[in-house]
């Protein structure tokens, strides 16, 4: 296996517990424009794509609420309400002393997300995560979005590593596939999709302190010696 120069991450449902809230504004969204949510579930399929996706199929289903442009913003108003309002414990357990050892051990870090900048910055920083993030690259950075590769290449070029000596941790179907285009060691995570649903993996972890010390590991047993 390659050294592990640098990592990866992806935001929502990686770094923080927030793919329900995304689907909770959605619903709060509809609510508030005197509609009711057409299932509990309706918006599932959209989890780990770009939010044009459900704003056009929220539009579908609602064609009086506006365009998608205006859905989608009124959506991210209430996205980081919500966001807020949870703080610190958006966070996984156990995070944020894993990243501060990824960190000490010399391993540069970034964001690779499908979520716009605001939504970025704002979650990192109610999880008390954005001090780990100095690079964050976001889908209104790039041409295309997961499943497309774009995120993640430009991510492994603002760290200055090569794509094939990053690890890329992710829970959605659609981001796996968009760090195997990318040429990246892919680390699956069961925090949103079961295993099975995982198959761009390389290797699979129940959680993102998990899949930072399986990291760890790799990097002490490839450590050149000075």
């Amino acid at each position: 296996m390659n050294r592990i120069d640098g990592v990866i991450c992806d935001l929502d449902g990686t770094l923080v517990e927030s793919e329900d809230l995304h689907l909770l504004a959605w619903n709060e969204l509809v609510i508030r424009a005197g509609h009711q949510p057409p299932s509990p579930n309706w918006n599932d399929d959209c989890i780990g794509l770009p939010d044009t996706y459900a704003a056009e199929k929220t539009i579908g289903y609602f064609p009086d609420m506006g365009d998608a442009e205006k859905v989608n913003a009124d959506k991210q108003i209430i996205y980081r309400e919500l966001v807020a309002n949870k703080g610190r414990a958006l966070a996984y357990p156990g995070l944020y002393d894993m990243l501060k050892r990824v960190r000490d051990a010399g391993i540069p870090l970034a964001v690779g997300t499908n979520s716009v900048l605001a939504n970025t910055k704002a979650a990192l920083e109610a999880a008390g995560l954005a001090e780990f993030f100095p690079i964050a690259v976001t889908l209104d950075q790039v041409e295309n979005g997961k499943p497309a590769p774009d995120i993640y290449f430009e991510a492994a070029k603002r760290l200055g590593i090569p794509p094939e000596r990053c690890a890329v941790l992710e829970d959605s179907t659609a981001g796996l596939a968009a760090a195997r285009a990318a040429g990246c060691l892919v680390l699956g995570l069961t925090t949103t999709w079961p295993a099975d649903k995982l198959t761009d993996a390389d290797h699979i972890f129940t959680s993102t302190a998990d899949a930072l010390g399986w990291v760890l590991a790799q990097r002490e047993a490839n450590a050149v010696p000075r």
